[in-house]
C-alpha cells in the first residue's frame, strides 16, 4: 500500500476513533439560512400529512388526488403512478432525515427544493398529487 500512497502508515490503520470525534462526524451539517417560506410550508404539510396518515410512506397511491387521477388518460395515469413512486421515495428520505434532526440540513433543504420543483412540473396537467 505504501507504494500507492507515500503517506500510508500501517501502524495507524484501523485505530479506534475517539467517541467524541465519531459523534461530531455523525452530525449532519446544519444550514444556517434555513428554508425559504415556500419550502417550509411544503415541509410542514408533508410532515403533517405523514403524521396524520394521509400519506402512507409505503403506498404511492396515497399521494394521488383520486378525483383528478381518475379523469386522466391511461397513459397519463401510468406517468402519474411512476412519478408517485419517485416522489414517495423522496418524501421517505425527507421524513427520515427530519427524524434525525429537526433543524434544517443541506440535504433536507435540497430534497425539499427538488420535491417542490418536481411537483410543480408534474402538476402542469392538473393537481394530481395531494402535496
Amino acid at each position: 500500500m505504501a507504494d500507492l500512497n507515500p503517506l500510508y502508515d500501517p501502524k495507524t490503520d484501523n485505530l479506534p476513533i475517539d467517541p467524541a470525534v465519531q459523534s461530531m462526524i455523525n452530525q449532519p451539517l446544519k444550514d444556517q439560512s434555513g428554508f425559504s417560506p415556500e419550502d417550509q410550508t411544503l415541509l410542514n404539510q408533508l410532515m403533517q400529512k405523514v403524521e396524520d396518515g394521509s400519506i402512507n410512506l409505503y403506498q404511492p397511491s396515497s399521494l394521488l388526488n383520486v378525483a383528478v387521477y381518475e379523469a386522466l388518460s391511461p397513459e397519463m395515469k401510468g406517468k402519474a403512478d411512476q412519478n408517485a413512486v419517485i416522489l414517495l421515495g423522496e418524501i421517505r428520505e425527507i421524513v427520515n432525515l427530519m427524524k434525525l434532526s429537526q433543524e434544517p440540513t443541506y440535504q433536507v433543504k435540497s430534497l425539499v427544493q427538488s420535491l417542490n420543483t418536481a411537483k410543480s412540473r408534474l402538476e402542469e396537467a392538473g393537481n394530481i398529487f395531494i402535496i
